[in-house]
């Protein structure tokens, strides 16, 4: 069975889960609470900072992403920082053992790598930078074109623009690929 792809763009950051957060609660007033319509469940948002960064979170094709990559911090570095710098300020004495842990643990927090950092899909992240200009925000939907439809018609002409294609075989394979480290929605 075929997989469509919709990216509903919109021109600031946020304005996408506030649109959706307004499309839900149209859509779930036609329905009972304990089974809102299938598309309320199966949405991903994508915000574009201004410096280029993406933040990922929610479900893509049936994996839950929570991806920042505007999270650089690094608590590996930060205590490795930190107690390279104390022992450097202990030279100094107290006063330089505290300005030493300090300093040692912003520069090693900024710039150690993390071990706790969430894996983030390579391919997919690439493609929604090519979709999601600077600055902005979208919805993304992978799934059934009545589900999409159902979504399109919930967010009516708020959108400031809409992308939406089927994916190919090899591009479905592709995304599953990508997306096979992030926790599956059984």
């Amino acid at each position: 069975m075929s997989v469509d792809l919709a990216v509903v763009r919109f021109e600031e950051q946020g304005t996408a889960v506030k649109a959706y957060a307004a499309a839900r609660e149209r859509a779930t007033g036609r329905y009972s609470i304990s089974s809102p319509p299938r598309w309320t469940q199966d949405v991903g948002f994508v915000e574009r900072h201004h410096n280029g960064r993406l933040l990922l979170r929610g479900m893509f094709a049936g994996h839950y992403l929570d991806v920042d990559e505007g999270d650089e911090f690094s608590q590996d570095g930060a205590g490795e920082g930190a107690a390279s710098g104390g022992i450097g300020g202990a030279l100094l004495g107290p006063p330089g053992i505290a300005v030493g842990l300090l300093v040692g643990m912003f520069i090693g927090a900024h710039v150690g790598s993390s071990k706790e950092r969430e894996d983030e899909p390579q391919a997919l992240a690439a493609q929604l930078r090519d979709a999601v200009p600077r600055s902005s925000s979208a919805i993304v939907m992978f799934g059934q074109a009545p589900e999409i439809d159902e979504l399109l018609a919930a967010l009516g002409e708020s959108p400031d623009e809409v992308i939406r294609r089927t994916l190919s075989d090899d591009e479905a394979a592709a995304l599953e690929t990508s997306l096979s480290s992030a926790p599956h929605r059984p």
